[in-house]
């Protein structure tokens, strides 16, 4: 079977690492990092990952342009095995980040996935900040990655914005957070989880059975996690081999093959 690493971080960040327990509750520890594309592909292939979606941890806490352009400088040393995340900002203030000039340079770069990091970059991901791009990735069926730690409101309003928005939601936390995601599983038919922070027992099964296992995407959020406990998770699940193998891959390269650039 396939597996699909769905949110993978290369780049040294700090010493101590942000690591969601609880909604706004930041534990930082030291956890083991990779400085670049070769010490990302031992990892992986020490867990049996055949490819991984990856971002830049600089994209965060350096600059979305540089870290834009660290992840391309990583992900071209294996393009067969790394698939690049790009970082967004409202072109209102970056020209670049406006659909039509963002747009090529994704297709030249072979970028299909983004995110974006509201609070920590100091906007609003919303209509009046940044319509004229949600607009287009949702036609485009972009997704885009969004984490919770940055707050559940800002999710729920821009999907309810753009109910067509494909979104990833990922780093949410190891606390259940059925209350706050079935809801939208429920209402937005692109909303999709990544599974790394789910350690509640059961909750891989319950989704799959309440919603379809076409809404997760297996992911370890390395290296906030290490990529073997959420991939034990997954396979220790007791879900069918159908939904595992959508999970492990299906539903990722579905995704990818649904894009419009």
């Amino acid at each position: 079977m396939q597996i699909i690493d769905c949110s993978c971080s290369i780049g040294y960040k700090t010493i101590n690492y942000e690591v969601v327990n609880h909604e706004h509750l930041l534990v930082r520890e030291k956890v083991k990092q990779v400085r670049d594309a070769e010490e990302m592909l031992v990892a992986m292939d020490y867990c049996g990952v055949d490819r991984a979606i990856v971002g830049h941890n600089t994209m965060a806490d350096v600059d979305p342009d540089y870290g834009n352009r660290a992840v391309i400088a990583e992900t071209v040393k294996s393009p067969e095995r790394l698939i690049p995340t790009w970082t967004i900002l409202p072109s209102i203030t970056e020209e670049q980040y406006a659909p039509e000039h963002l747009f090529p340079a994704m297709r030249a770069s072979g970028v299909k996935l983004l995110r974006a990091y509201p609070e920590r970059n100091r906007y609003l991901l919303n209509r009046v900040v940044m319509g004229d791009l949600l607009q287009e990735l949702a036609a485009a069926q972009i997704p885009l990655y969004l984490s919770s730690s940055e707050g559940w409101e800002g999710i729920y309003q821009v999907l309810q914005e753009y109910p067509d928005l494909t979104v990833i939601l990922y780093n949410y936390g190891l606390w259940s957070h059925s209350r706050l995601t079935f809801p939208l599983l429920k209402t937005y038919k692109n909303f999709y989880i990544e599974t790394g922070d789910m350690q509640t027992a059961g909750e891989i099964r319950e989704i799959c059975n309440k919603f379809g296992s076409e809404r997760l995407l297996f992911g370890s959020e390395f290296p906030s996690n290490g990529i073997g406990g959420p991939l034990a998770t997954l396979f220790g699940s007791g879900i069918a081999t159908e939904h595992l193998e959508n999970i492990a891959y299906r539903n990722a390269e579905r995704m990818l093959s649904e894009v419009k650039l």
